[in-house]
Order: C-alpha cells, then sequence, then structure tokens
C-alpha cells in the first residue's frame, strides 16, 4: 500500500466558491487524492462572504483567507492573495507537518514562499498559463490607469511569477503547448517541466438519454440547431469574431442559435454587437452558468466551439463538451489542436478571424444535418475521451511524481 501523504495545495481560487479551468483542475487532482487516503488541505480566497475559514468538503479540508469584499477594491484579490493568505499559510504550515505542497496560482504560492522561508519539503507547482504575458495581452482591469496597470500588475505579475518558478522543485503542464510556452517564456524552467495531461469527470459529463428534455428544461427550442460556447467574456476568447462568422452563418444556416455562457467586462460590448447585428432572435446570453447546470447546456447543443484568439493553455470546456456527446469545433490556438485533431482534423479551424470561423461552422452544421451522421459523430466524441482524457489515469501519473519527490525529500533530509 502506498504511503499516506499529508499534501498541501495552494490555490488563489477554488470549488465549489469559484468555477473555472484552473479551478477545476486542482479541484478535481486534490479530491482524487484525498479519495486514494492521502491527507489533503487546500487554501483559497474567500469569494462569499459568511463562509467558514475551514471546513471539510469533498474528503478535503478547506482553509479560506482574506474577505469576499476583497474582489471590489482596486487590486483587493491579489493584495489578499499576497497577504491575507500569508498568515494562514504560516499558521497552517506551523500546526500540520506537509510532505509536499502543490501551489496552481502564483500570488498564493508567492505567499507560501515569504512565510516559509528556507524550503523544507518538495513543491510541485502546476503552470496553467502565464498570468503575466496575459497582463500583457488584455491589460489590467479596466477600471485601473495605466500607470497603475503598468508599474503595479504587469511588473508584480512577473517578479512573481518566476520566484514561484525557479523555486518550484518540478512543473506540471497539461499539454505540450504549455511545455513550449513556459521555455519559451523562462528557459530556466524547462527542465523542471512534466505532462501530466488534463482530464474530465466522465462520470459526470455524460451524453443526455433524452436531449428534448434537457432543451426543454433550458427553455431551448427543439426545432433548431443549438451552438455554444462557454468563456470569460473578455477580448482573447475571440467572442466578438465568433458573433460576426455567426450572423453569416445565418444566411445559410437561418434554423441556426447560438447560446453564449459567461460573463465578464465585454458583455455590454457583445449585446450591442448582437442587436446591431438584427441577431437578436438567433443569439442567447445564458449569463454566468453554474456548475449544476453547465452540464445541461453541453448536453443540449449540437456543436459547441471555442473561437479563442490566444493563450488556451488546455481547454477544459473543450473536453466536457466532447464527453457529453457534443462536437467541438476549436481555433488552431494552444492546446486545442492537440485535443481535436486525432478525433477529426476537420474540427480544428483554419485560423481565428471570422472568415475561418463561419467556414468551419458552417461545414460541420452541414455535417450534423444527416441524422445518422452526427449520432455517429456524437459517439465518437465520447468514446474519444474515454479513451485517454479520464481524470484517474492523469493522478496515476500526479501521485507517482508526488511520492518520487517525497521518498528524495526524505533521502535528503
Amino acid at each position: 500500500m502506498k504511503r499516506r501523504l499529508n499534501i498541501l495545495s495552494v490555490n488563489q481560487f477554488f470549488m465549489p466558491d469559484s468555477q473555472g479551468g484552473v479551478e477545476r483542475v486542482a479541484h478535481e487532482t486534490t479530491r482524487r487524492l484525498a479519495e486514494r487516503g492521502h491527507n489533503v488541505h487546500v487554501v483559497g480566497q474567500r469569494t462569499e462572504p459568511g463562509t467558514p475559514d475551514t471546513e471539510e468538503l469533498y474528503g478535503l479540508t478547506i482553509h479560506r483567507y482574506g474577505a469576499a469584499e476583497s474582489r471590489g477594491r482596486m487590486g483587493g484579490r491579489t493584495k489578499d492573495a499576497l497577504y491575507a493568505s500569508r498568515r494562514v499559510l504560516s499558521e497552517l504550515v506551523a500546526k500540520e507537518k506537509f510532505d509536499i505542497v502543490l501551489p496552481h496560482h502564483y500570488f498564493p504560492y508567492y505567499s507560501y514562499i515569504r512565510s516559509t522561508g528556507r524550503k523544507t519539503i518538495p513543491e510541485l507547482m502546476t503552470f496553467h498559463a502565464s498570468y503575466w504575458q496575459e497582463l500583457r495581452l488584455e491589460g489590467a482591469e479596466r477600471r485601473t490607469t495605466k500607470l497603475l496597470e503598468r508599474v503595479f500588475f504587469r511588473r508584480l505579475a512577473r517578479r512573481t511569477e518566476v520566484a514561484c518558478l525557479k523555486r518550484a522543485d518540478r512543473i506540471a503542464v497539461l499539454s505540450d503547448f504549455s511545455a513550449e510556452q513556459l521555455s519559451s517564456y523562462y528557459s530556466f524552467a524547462a527542465e523542471k517541466v512534466i505532462k501530466i495531461r488534463g482530464g474530465v469527470d466522465l462520470e459526470r459529463f455524460t451524453p443526455a438519454s433524452d436531449r428534448r428534455a434537457v432543451r426543454e428544461r433550458l427553455n431551448l427550442p427543439l426545432d433548431r440547431q443549438i451552438l455554444l460556447t462557454v468563456r470569460r467574456l473578455v477580448p482573447r476568447m475571440g467572442l466578438s469574431n465568433l458573433v460576426t462568422a455567426f450572423g453569416e452563418v445565418l444566411v445559410r444556416h437561418p434554423e441556426a442559435m447560438l447560446v453564449i455562457a459567461g460573463r465578464g467586462r465585454m458583455e455590454q460590448e457583445l449585446k450591442r454587437q448582437v442587436v446591431d447585428g438584427g441577431l437578436s432572435d438567433s443569439v442567447r446570453f445564458a449569463g454566468f452558468v453554474d456548475d449544476d447546470r453547465l452540464v445541461d447546456y453541453y448536453q443540449a447543443a449540437d456543436l459547441f466551439v471555442l473561437p479563442s484568439i490566444a493563450f488556451e493553455g488546455f481547454g477544459m470546456v473543450t473536453l466536457e463538451a466532447l464527453a457529453c456527446g457534443t462536437p467541438a469545433l476549436g481555433t488552431p490556438i494552444g492546446a486545442t489542436p492537440e485535443i481535436l485533431k486525432p478525433l477529426a482534423p476537420q474540427l480544428v479551424l483554419r485560423g481565428t478571424r471570422p472568415g475561418a470561423l463561419r467556414r468551419g461552422m458552417g461545414m460541420i452544421l452541414e455535417w450534423l444535418s444527416d441524422a445518422r451522421a452526427a449520432e455517429e459523430l456524437r459517439r465518437r466524441c465520447r468514446e474519444y475521451v474515454e479513451s485517454g482524457f479520464g481524470w484517474d489515469p492523469a493522478v496515476d501519473v500526479l501521485e507517482e511524481l508526488i511520492l518520487e519527490l517525497t521518498d528524495a525529500g526524505r533521502c535528503d533530509g
């Protein structure tokens, strides 16, 4: 029997309090490590008022830091991750004898480094993306001034990122794209990288036995081809291109409907684009979709579209859609080709511009208009994910690496 380890997972946001790709990876891996008998503590930022400082969830011990109200203050979340987390981490490390640390976010990991000083146990970081590079592309929140964006957020992000990547003993990535991205930004980190491919919960994300009933539950039309995207409404997600392209798709497929799930600073801009383009009857904004309803939307859709124009480190939503038997079409950005090409090369678009999106969506909708071909493709999507993207194989690799690092640490000690 494998040794029972005491594991500390350091996060900024975590499930179920917050939902996103990084949060889901951290949640799925730590929950399964706990199910295998390990003692796992998760430290993360408070996002809802009144939540307890400590509680047991999913077999994990959750520790929250900071105040939920901080997200309403300029730089509040970053400051909480850097400062409010330090007290919680210091007290927890003094109380518990951990065998390994698994950081998923830079700022609280940096806080851990500052609060513990000299490294005494292994640290295995998961690199999801370069926050500094994302800031360069997107800019900081538009509430901030350009000076603050340049001097505070970007410099702080880069300094924190470098310190964390230098400190980590090993760095896990979810895709070949992330490994290449990390090495191109920080050559010193290349020798530390190990790929542990992400997965999907195959028990939760499953095809619907009755898709008609799911659509009725969501108040979606039964007689239209539904295209779905689940994204933060920010520029790098390519949603403006998607809306433009969809308007052109309607010329040949007037029965199609686009559902956009998510929220973000571009929401009003996108809604104006829909109205100005005369698309109000064919584009629906679902807003934030909680975890319980997310599966329903995947199951109800005929086609999932990922229109990203930059930084698609893995594409959790792509796998979730495929696991529900829904074909996914994506731009050739980041790890998307790694996921979709082995299933069907036609599912990878030839570019990110509206023209490429229009041609790709039109082609797949034609494919799906044949009921037998559509059913066959849906079956292939599910089987493809089952064959290589379950979480258990990924956690097998992660657990072996953790044991390797902790054994080496014991020998060094």
